[in-house]
């Protein structure tokens, strides 16, 4: 009985461990060994799925907390779709980064684009008469139900490089970096 339990023994052992090698290399992609060393290229902002105030607002893969829509540094070319919009209603979003002290340097080559903004562009790509992006935030008046907004945000080292008086400069993860998409409201920008 010794005899015949040692060579099963012996060869449940070698197909485990050559079971567990091959299951080993074929798991392992190359490709997703590498981190990107660039920027965070995720495009963060989403359409709200919620069902009271849904219509035409914005969300976040991060997160929206107390009103605020969380963003990451370095989106690039992100297009988001808002749906549930009034044609005719102009909606508006805060940039919660704009008041951050920065330091009284001109940013060459934006193109007029705002200097206090986290935002590199933002614009009304479909459904929207007109738009108007400034460092408070962006405005947008619907023509459509379905409204697209195309986006990109600097890099770390970008916002950062205007800002070198900021004690505690923060690139790893998330941040609040916009308001959710009011419309008619007291804090709301014009159109």
């Amino acid at each position: 009985m010794r005899t015949r339990s040692a060579p099963l023994l012996i060869a449940l052992l070698l197909g485990c461990l050559l079971g567990a090698r091959a299951q080993a290399t074929v798991s392992f992609s190359p490709i997703s060994a590498f981190p990107n060393r660039y920027a965070r290229n995720v495009c963060s902002l989403i359409a709200s799925q919620a069902e009271s105030d849904g219509a035409c607002q914005l969300d976040s893969y991060y997160g929206t907390t107390r009103g605020r829509v969380s963003m990451a540094f370095g989106e690039t070319d992100c297009v988001v779709t808002l749906t549930g919009c009034v044609p005719g209603v102009c909606y508006s979003f805060r940039d919660a980064t704009s008041t951050i002290e920065r330091d009284d340097v001109p940013r060459p080559g934006t193109a007029g684009a705002p200097a206090a903004s986290l935002f590199k562009d933002v614009s009304a790509v479909e459904g929207a008469s007109s738009s108007s992006f400034t460092n408070d935030g962006f405005s947008f008046k619907a023509s459509s139900s379905t409204v697209k907004i195309a986006y990109s945000v600097h890099s770390c080292a970008d916002y950062y490089s205007y800002r070198g008086s900021v004690g505690v400069q923060e690139c790893r993860g998330s941040f609040a970096a916009i308001t959710e998409v009011g419309a008619g409201m007291p804090n709301s920008l014009s159109c």
